[in-house]
């Protein structure tokens, strides 16, 4: 802050308080400094110089708390005053970088170019928001030197984005997400950053009393977010609370989760006067929409390599609904989470997540739908329930696999011979080896009983590549593919091998990497020898 007499606030008096605000700010205590700079700010409204600072001071401090709109407002106020001040414009900037508002934070970061201070920084500042805010409009992501690098260094930032999906009523009940024209395997559905995540490293993960820990960091701070923003807090209202009867769930108009350039303006929802949290109905909004970091559907790319707990509330993803024949999964990358497509999505098709491990029969997938409180009736639960033709022999077989024990060779080698006999389509063949996928992954793991039957079933690979029809890409199916590419007696020419490789590579990880960063990728993330020939 400038020095100097100032009409009342001569130097001993500014000194001080400047002390004292360089005190408050190395300890992070934002109220406080917030309080000094408020009376630098009441005490200097003449001096045009110590004003704008202080201004621009008080505005950082709020906006560390939480306080957008009475951050923006000081920033206003500032440069209403000085247009050229480089610490407003600095200051109100990073405001709006932080709201996704990145052409109006270039607009801030541009005009301080020509005061030559830290010139290198804003010039950084102005290309990540140039490229945020192009990543904003098309989804696409590029984390290809952060995978190149073995995710060291700061996890990159990411734009949110809206893709070609919205929600509508699901003839499953209640509501879902739609893709609104066709989307190709490993397309991003969406970019959406997290109201809040609690996050704990647990050696043990049985734990119970450390997840509470974690569950209630989060709790805190979603509640803490929708204080603060009555934004937030009606976004989180459009979810279900698990009670409601589903017609009784409104629609949400998706300008809720996405404003265009040109609607966005300098404003932001205001901090103040709202009415009061219902947390009852906060917390049983939690309940059921909360998304955890290693669930079936999802892959956590910068992690550690420790056991993690991760949970949080991530608005639009937490709208789609289950399908144990899904056609998403979700890559999480710090606090954003990106949904692609694991398979190609027709135009006016539901997005579906697995909510559990779908790779096991139907009658353990149907034990997990209670569980989670609903009845799954995709297309593959509805044929391996009702076909009177292989019923007798799916449950034998999933009998075996339950009890285990058995020689799963020869499981395998029976279902296929069963398939063949009664002329099952090649879709529905995909189901019923992903229904029975340990059973193939045991088989090909053990090399006694693969020289046992390997001339009786179709080869790893062409297995892997059938059961990633069934559930999209996952980490299990890419590494069979891998495996099973690398053996020689694959499905098809190595270049079509490749092909295939890759297009599970994206059914897995969506496109978050250039192809000639999958490598690292399937190395880092699948810590195995598989990727080295790819």
């Amino acid at each position: 802050m400038a020095a100097g007499a100032r009409d009342g606030l001569d130097d001993e008096v500014l000194q001080e308080l400047r002390s004292q605000a360089t005190r408050l700010l190395l300890k992070e205590d934002w109220a406080g400094y917030i309080s000094v700079c408020t009376r630098i700010v009441d005490a200097a409204a003449t001096d045009r110089r110590i004003l704008c600072s202080a201004l621009a001071h008080r505005a950082d401090g709020r906006a560390r708390l939480g306080d957008l709109s009475g951050a923006l407002a000081d920033c206003d106020a500032a440069l209403a005053a000085d247009p050229a001040h480089p610490a407003a414009l600095l200051a109100k900037g990073a405001v709006l970088r932080g709201l996704g508002r990145y052409a109006l934070a270039a607009d801030c970061f541009r005009a301080v170019l020509p005061a030559g201070s830290g010139a290198d920084d804003v010039r950084e500042l102005l290309e990540q928001c140039r490229r945020l805010d192009a990543q904003a409009r098309s989804g696409a992501v590029d984390l290809s030197d952060w995978v190149l690098a073995g995710f060291s260094g700061k996890c990159p930032d990411l734009a949110e984005h809206v893709g070609p999906v919205e929600v509508r009523r699901s003839a499953h009940g209640g509501r879902g997400v739609f893709a609104v024209k066709g989307v190709e395997a490993g397309g991003t559905l969406m970019i959406s950053k997290a109201v809040a995540i609690g996050r704990g490293v647990i050696p043990d993960a049985a734990d119970g009393g450390e997840k509470m820990v974690v569950w209630k960091d989060f709790v805190d701070k979603v509640l803490d977010a929708a204080e603060k923003c009555p934004r937030t807090a009606s976004l989180i209202y459009t979810l279900s609370t698990g009670e409601e009867q589903e017609e009784e769930l409104d629609v949400p108009d998706m300008a809720l989760f996405k404003q265009e350039p040109e609607e966005l303006g300098d404003g932001v929802p205001e901090t103040g006067g709202q009415e009061a949290l219902d947390v009852d109905r906060i917390m049983k909004v939690l309940d059921v929409n909360s998304l955890t970091e290693d669930a079936p559907s999802a892959n956590l790319l910068g992690n550690s390599g420790i056991i993690n707990c991760g949970v949080g509330l991530w608005i639009l993803p937490s709208l789609i609904n289950h399908s144990c024949h899904p056609n998403a999964r979700r890559t999480h990358v710090g606090d954003h989470t990106v949904v692609h497509a694991s398979r190609d999505i027709k135009a006016g098709e539901e997005v579906t997540f697995p909510y559990f491990e779908v790779l096991m029969p139907v009658g353990k997938r149907r034990e997990a739908a209670r569980a989670w409180g609903f009845e799954c009736r995709c297309d593959r639960c509805r044929f391996e329930d009702e076909d009177t033709v292989l019923r007798q022999e799916l449950v034998r077989s999933e009998n075996e696999l339950v009890n285990g024990g058995g020689d799963m060779g020869a499981l395998v080698v029976r279902l296929e011979d069963k398939m063949r006999k009664s002329m099952v389509k090649e879709r529905r063949k995909a189901f019923l080896r992903a229904s029975f996928w340990s059973a193939y992954s045991a088989l090909f793991d053990n090399g006694r009983l693969l020289r046992k039957w390997e001339r009786r079933v179709p080869s790893e690979a062409v297995i892997a590549f059938s059961v990633a029809s069934a559930v999209g890409g996952c980490e299990s199916v890419l590494k069979a593919m891998l495996r099973g590419a690398n053996d020689g007696n694959s499905c098809g020419n190595r270049l079509e091998v490749e092909d295939k490789v890759v297009r599970i590579g994206r059914a897995t990880y969506g496109k978050v990497v250039k192809r000639q960063a999958m490598r690292a990728l399937f190395r880092l993330r699948l810590e195995g020898d598989n990727s080295k020939s790819f």
